[in-house]
């Protein structure tokens, strides 16, 4: 929840600022510097104010917005990746791809493709790796039949098998360029570095052969297992009135068998990587792509708050944060430079500093970033620097709510996530209350130089030669292992 709003929200804003300014004042001022401002509070919407229990016991955040005569739905699903097993790795992805696209009970793809065309409305429905998600948006005129066509989605995909060879080859021929990018090469690697083979992994781990074994009646398995009502948490927003969208939730749903839904257990304990240098070749690029970190926190530890804040002020508030001054405003050695935890909700994630620049400056804007680690865990910040940067969490804090449905979309992931109900009541406190020792016993717990895993995609050679300028060189940060790329097909290392 970063610094996402847009530059007319921003101007909005100042303007409504300004103008409640001018009237409290009762006079305009001869100077804007003159201006007076009043304390801007905003109180986060609460979720309870949205939320409903349909019939079959699903919950459903409804909000009513009746400026556009439009209708957006959301069903999330408690489904992901993260719960196929290795052999059939890539099953949930294909799953998700075929309800849509695979036909429907009386309808074939096509024929649902231009239904909702004639509509105006769009069906999308996705499995990431932890969650799976289906989206409606129709005119609030259509909605009726809107819904009927996302249940026949949602409850009656027949999972055709042409459509399901077809998808069987474009995901094929899609890993065959997997190695063409070094972005997603470091993404892929930087996962298997940090979690071995834990079960996050299993997004990154379809092959040819698991692809290749994955049947029309495993996609029928795994739709049944995960797709039934219980299962469901639905964002609603549009031109209606709550109680007749409730009503006809409950009609769609009605008549859908339930099941219990027994989940794998997810692992959140990660042993910690190998300190080194990890060096991916890849000869045929100009540039590297470096990340430096280690294994981080789940989402909702305690000192969440001074670890939001610390971060910030290390590489993840953008032009202020001191790993960007470095890198890319006092060096230029780098456009995409940052840093960031991953909390994870399940399992740890992970802490990573990342930048992108040319082979021979790789191990100098490495040891800026390792400096500024160093430095963040030894010497407390200034104050108006911490208080900066709350500021900037707590004018954020309207992101999630500028809109009915971000709104109910916000209300219903934390309740997939399991959020407690004040969050976002509490949160602009809980952001005040952080001080310069907070961030310091921040840094200091949450930080670890000594465990840091190097990862980089590049040229092994151009690399470690460096720079005439700079004396810096990766050996300096560790043993070097120099990986080949793997197979795109197979994963495994040529």
């Amino acid at each position: 929840m970063r610094r996402t709003f847009s530059m007319s929200s921003g101007l909005a804003l100042a303007v409504m600022l300004i103008l409640v300014s001018l009237v409290t004042a009762g006079e305009i001022v001869d100077h804007p510097d003159n201006l007076q401002f009043e304390e801007l509070i905003y109180q986060p919407p609460k979720p309870e104010s949205y939320r409903h229990t349909l019939k079959c016991g699903a919950r459903a955040y409804v909000a009513e917005n009746p400026e556009f005569p439009t209708f957006e739905l959301t069903v999330l699903v408690r489904s992901g990746a993260v719960y196929e097993s290795i052999d059939k790795a890539g099953l949930a992805d294909m799953t998700g791809y075929l309800m849509r696209n695979g036909g429907v009970k009386d309808m074939t793809a096509k024929e649902l493709d231009e239904r909702l065309a004639f509509l105006a409305g769009e069906i999308s429905i996705s499995i990431g790796a932890t969650q799976g998600s289906a989206t409606l948006f129709c005119l609030s005129k259509d909605i009726a039949e809107g819904l009927e066509l996302l249940k026949k989605v949602l409850q009656a995909p027949v999972f055709d098998q042409d459509a399901l060879d077809r998808y069987r080859a474009d995901v094929l021929s899609r890993f065959e360029q997997r190695n063409a990018s070094t972005a997603a090469i470091e993404t892929r690697e930087w996962k298997f570095l940090m979690y071995g083979n834990h079960p996050s992994t299993l997004p990154h781990r379809a092959t040819e052969q698991s692809v290749n074994s994955i049947t029309r009646e495993d996609m029928i398995a795994f739709h049944e297992k995960y797709f039934f009502p219980k299962n469901f948490v639905f964002a609603v927003s549009g031109d209606f009135k709550t109680d007749d969208i409730l009503a006809s939730l409950d009609q769609m749903l009605d008549g859908w068998p339930d099941r219990e839904l027994s989940l794998p257990e997810i692992p959140d304990q990660i042993a910690d990587p190998e300190p080194g240098v990890y060096m991916i070749a890849k000869e045929d690029v100009n540039q590297s792509r470096i990340r430096v970190g280690h294994i981080g926190v789940k989402r909702d530890i305690p000192d969440r708050y001074a670890l939001m804040v610390m971060n910030d002020i290390l590489g993840g508030g953008g032009f202020t944060s001191r790993i960007v001054r470095r890198v890319r405003s006092d060096e230029g050695l780098a456009y995409n430079v940052g840093s960031r935890f991953e909390r994870e909700v399940q399992y740890p994630g992970t802490f990573r500093a990342w930048f992108q620049t040319k082979h021979a400056t790789a191990a100098f804007g490495t040891r800026l970033i390792v400096d500024e680690i160093n430095r963040i865990r030894t010497d407390k910040c200034d104050a108006e620097i911490i208080e900066n940067s709350k500021t900037s969490f707590i004018s954020d804090v309207v992101n999630p709510f500028g809109s009915k449905a971000g709104i109910v979309s916000t209300f219903a992931d934390d309740d997939y996530t399991g959020r407690p109900d004040d969050y976002w009541q509490t949160y602009t406190d809980n952001i005040k209350a952080v001080t310069p020792d907070d961030v310091l016993a921040a840094a200091q717990k949450y930080l670890h130089p000594d465990k840091l895993v190097f990862l980089v995609v590049g040229d092994p050679e151009a690399v470690e030669a460096g720079s005439d300028k700079h004396p810096e060189h990766f050996s300096d940060f560790g043993e070097i292992t120099i990986l080949p790329l793997r197979d795109p097909m197979t994963l495994e290392m040529e």
